[in-house]
């Protein structure tokens, strides 16, 4: 299969303003997700879907290939989804084709190249048609859940089914953001990483940060630099 490698790095964020290009232990948080992508070894190029002129020429001063993302792919309710067939469909215009989509958001700055090529070689080992990565939760967290019922008023989720002790609680996983992949076709039947014939790739949760707000954003700065000091 032949992969194609999206970032999707739009300017705009409703909860933190600029996200993407914030300085992340000194460098803007972009940066970090396309030197995991390039050392990865996967690509024959990296490319980042932006409607930002600043945000490409970022891009490119890191090794990717900047993308002219349509304006009306750059609003909040725009999944990356969306975003990558674009980018497939735009290069497939011009003789590029490619068998498969790797999104690698901005927001999750903390996974390296090693993760992406692990990621993409079990996808290709296991004839999976998507992949997602995840990381463990507290089985507690899921399976032991609230929300408001009929009433309004509160009950268990899965009411009593998981109303036992945590070591007999099966185990529990969350999508982490840091690497979707799908095959090209599937992907633009359903559009979403999540269809038929899907495998995981698990990471730890100190690689698994998603950047949403201030404090994301500071814990991985922190653990960012943590690492570069060790």
């Amino acid at each position: 299969m032949t992969p194609l490698c999206v970032i999707p790095a739009r300017l705009g964020s409703k909860r933190l303003a600029n996200k993407n290009i914030l300085p992340l232990g000194g460098r803007p948080m972009l940066v970090h997700t396309v030197e995991a992508a390039l050392a990865s070894g996967v690509f024959d190029r990296v490319i980042v879907s932006t409607e930002d002129n600043g945000i490409a020429r970022i891009a490119e001063a890191a090794g990717a290939v900047s993308h002219q993302r349509p304006q009306e792919l750059a609003g909040d309710l725009v999944s990356a989804t969306d975003v990558c067939i674009e980018v497939a469909e735009a290069l497939e215009t011009k003789g590029a084709r490619h068998d498969a989509v790797v999104c690698l958001q901005p927001s999750s700055p903390l996974r390296n190249g090693r993760d992406i090529a692990a990621s993409w070689q079990r996808m290709v080992e296991t004839g999976a048609d998507y992949l997602v990565s995840v990381t463990p939760i507290d089985p507690h967290y899921f399976h032991w859940a609230v929300h408001k019922d009929e009433t309004n008023g509160w009950e268990m989720f899965f009411r009593d089914r998981f109303l036992m002790e945590r070591p007999l609680l099966p185990p529990a996983f969350r999508p982490n953001g840091a690497i979707k992949i799908g095959k090209l076709a599937p992907l633009k039947a359903i559009r979403n990483f999540f269809g038929p014939k899907l495998e995981i790739y698990e990471m730890p949760e100190d690689r698994s940060i998603h950047v949403a707000e201030q404090f994301d954003f500071d814990l991985a700065d922190f653990l960012l630099r943590r690492r570069t000091s060790a």
